[in-house]
């Protein structure tokens, strides 16, 4: 599209409460809304097929009407508005349309309408790509730029950004090269769709018997239970995975379960993928690219794949020495729990006794630790810490039409004006159908709408945490929780923006800083003063978590701080690999590319396995996945900033910082300014290399 937002032309991918507020309705904050001149939005999610079919002819018929209004227009009287400002417009009420069907397509209970679904989405990609090369609009919108108008702020961003797109789109090639591009983007974009529907709908059972299970509790395996002396995990499920790396005393177990998740749609999505990848390459060499990771970084703050992988290979040497000495660590324990002194660490070995080094070094059963995480307190608590943390007050509110049983609705104001900020949802359970990981999905962006008020944001949680069991309630991990506070981020990162196109919107910004601000606030949860606001035995609520179990949390993370890096670092480089084909031709087996990253950098996978077939960042997070490992760099140095104020983590006016420089700017200016205007100084490595323990 002319406007810099494509996310809503991407798949989908891919986040009673305590508080003075307090809404039976979203209609109960319209005097509020008015007041401070801004507009909620409770979206419709569609509930037949043939209301999704009309949704995308409806979006379908305003693109058109839209590009032909701007390609028609004299080009004498052309202005921002009439060539770059009305599409964020139609991007924004696109969202509207197409943002819940991407809800439904993750989420809904019926399988007939999330496949209508994923087809009706692909369909508007389909034409989205086609739309985008329309040499009529791009006609009138370089009529424009030529007359080199003076903009500023935000305009002149979202200017500079349309005419870089239209270049990556190919318009300075040949109109038959410029053709061949189109064909290949549209080609790609089926191609990932297909790639994640079959990750979404397709399993890898694998069944044990109960001997197989020795170390599950059972309270857990009655909730798998599938026969006489039998048992079904799912190796797409992160749960199931989990317990048994965790838990299970038999290495044999343990294999097969990181088997039967290596080979996760690996028959559909190993031909697919390869088809992705050279196409990606052809289409780089089209634009002039050395390759798809040069292509995908010229927009980030890496800038190359050089850049990424430099990172990449400097962090996995300068890790190298503590990998070695963890690994060592971690086979003495199987030695001695095995009998066999030549005992060899394996991929599938790592959790099983990490569990048992926390246990035995540091005196940490993380499955005890789950009685202070019971998920309602938990939720609520964090809802408390967020609260402080940025000014805020959350209140649940009615939800008039949830897509599942459970799913509910709260609200966001600012704690000193009472102005509302924005609505999100939690849909935090499994169930089968449903997305299986974790992850925030917009709906609705921040937008400065044609009124004058300003529309504030409406997203989604959507997520997978352990389901109560009986009468014990849902009980966290301490990973869990982790993953609740960083999700929650992205939520806030959402909803604080205060932005006038909804092209820079909250998390509108480059996806190797996209983490960052979540990153950051995982943080928290291990400040005793945090932990203290809600962490309860949920059995006796006058035990909290001692301070002794907190630190030695910390000593075990540094302890085996490099082997989690070294796995990033393997999935990350297996993603950099597959992109970093100069020539389309030199593309091999896609299956033996990651696999042969994963045992140079971590650890091999059991054969006859492709994991990259269930590597879902490859369609969304393609030559990104380093991402995380970059913008957790940037998190450890804003964190720093709060560990050595006055109240550390609760430091309110650190807080406010943080949301103001941070949080609610979005991407309306580069974001390694948001960063260092936060930190007051230039953005350093220390904190992070100290967080490795390779600097003192």
């Amino acid at each position: 599209m002319p406007t810099r937002n494509a996310s809503i032309f991407a798949a989908l991918a891919p986040i009673c409460v305590g508080g003075a507020l307090s809404a039976a309705t979203v209609s109960d904050l319209d005097d509020a809304a008015k007041e401070h001149k801004v507009q909620l939005v409770v979206p419709e999610f569609p509930t037949i097929p043939e209301g999704i079919t009309k949704r995308i002819d409806a979006v379908i018929a305003k693109y058109k009407e839209t590009g032909d209004k701007v390609a028609k227009q004299d080009p004498a009287k052309a202005t921002f508005q009439s060539t770059i400002g009305i599409f964020d417009d139609v991007d924004n009420w696109a969202s509207h349309q197409l943002r819940p069907v991407g809800i439904v397509e993750n989420t809904s209970l019926d399988k007939k309408l999330r496949g209508v679904a994923t087809d009706e989405y692909q369909r508007f990609q389909e034409f989205a790509i086609g739309f985008s090369y329309r040499e009529d609009i791009f006609q009138a919108v370089k009529a424009y730029a030529d007359t080199e108008p003076k903009l500023e702020g935000e305009e002149k961003r979202l200017f500079d950004d349309t005419m870089r797109d239209y270049r990556r789109r190919g318009f300075t090639l040949p109109k038959e090269a410029r053709a061949e591009v189109e064909a290949m983007q549209k080609e790609i974009t089926k191609l990932g769709t297909e790639f994640d529907k079959n990750i979404r709908e397709t399993d890898t059972l694998e069944k044990f018997t109960k001997a197989d299970l020795k170390g599950l509790p059972d309270e857990f395996l009655a909730t798998v239970k599938t026969g006489d002396d039998e048992y079904s995990f799912s190796g797409k499920l992160s749960a199931h995975f989990i317990k048994i790396l965790d838990l299970a005393e038999k290495e044999e177990t343990r294999r097969r379960m990181v088997a039967a998740r290596s080979r996760h749609a690996m028959e559909p999505n190993l031909p697919i993928l390869e088809k992705v990848v050279r196409l990606r390459s052809q289409l780089a060499n089209r634009l002039g690219f050395a390759n798809w990771a040069d292509f995908k970084t010229e927009t980030r703050m890496a800038g190359s794949e050089k850049t990424v992988r430099l990172f990449l290979t400097d962090l996995a040497r300068g890790l190298q020495p503590k990998f070695d000495e963890e690994i060592e660590a971690l086979r003495q324990l199987k030695a001695k729990d095995t009998g066999n002194s030549d005992a060899v660490i394996k991929g599938w070995d790592t959790f099983y006794y990490k569990n048992k080094l926390l246990k035995e070094r540091f005196a940490i059963d993380l499955e005890a630790l789950r009685v202070f995480f019971p998920y309602e307190a938990t939720l609520n608590g964090m809802f408390k810490v967020y609260e402080h943390t940025f000014g805020i007050k959350i209140a649940q509110v009615k939800n008039p039409a949830p897509w599942a049983p459970g799913v509910t609705l709260h609200s966001v104001a600012d704690a000193a004006s009472g102005k509302p900020l924005g609505l999100f949802y939690l849909d935090m359970f499994p169930r089968p159908g449903k997305y299986t990981h974790f992850a925030q999905f917009g709906i609705i962006p921040c937008k400065r709408l044609e009124s004058g008020l300003q529309q504030r944001p409406t997203v989604a949680l959507i997520c997978n945490f352990p389901k109560p069991i009986g009468d014990k309630p849902s009980l966290l991990s301490f990973d869990n929780v982790e993953t609740l506070f960083h999700e929650f981020g992205h939520c806030m990162h959402s909803i604080l923006t205060d932005v006038e196109f909804q092209a820079f919107s909250g998390t509108s910004v480059p996806r190797d800083f996209v983490e960052a601000p979540s990153q950051v606030l995982e943080y928290w949860i291990r400040d005793k003063q945090v932990l203290d606001m809600f962490a309860a035995d949920y059995r006796d609520p006058s035990k909290k978590l001692p301070q002794e179990v907190l630190d030695n949390m910390e000593k075990a993370d540094l302890a085996m701080i490099a082997l989690h890096y070294r796995g990033q670092i393997g999935y990350a480089m297996t993603d950099l690999l597959l992109h970093s084909y100069a020539h389309p031709l030199q593309v091999r087996d896609v299956a033996s590319v990651g696999n042969e990253a994963l045992a140079t950098y971590i650890f091999a996978r059991p054969k006859g396995t492709a994991f990259v077939a269930g590597f879902g960042h490859l369609m969304g997070y393609d030559a990104g996945y380093y991402g995380y490992a970059w913008s957790d760099v940037i998190a450890a140095d804003m964190a720093s900033i709060f560990e050595n104020a006055n109240g550390k983590f609760l430091n309110k006016e650190l807080g406010m910082r943080l949301r103001n420089e941070v949080f609610s700017r979005g991407d309306t200016r580069d974001v390694s300014l948001s960063v260092e205007k936060f930190l007051g100084r230039p953005r350093s490595m220390d904190s992070f290399l100290v967080k490795l323990g390779i600097k003192k």
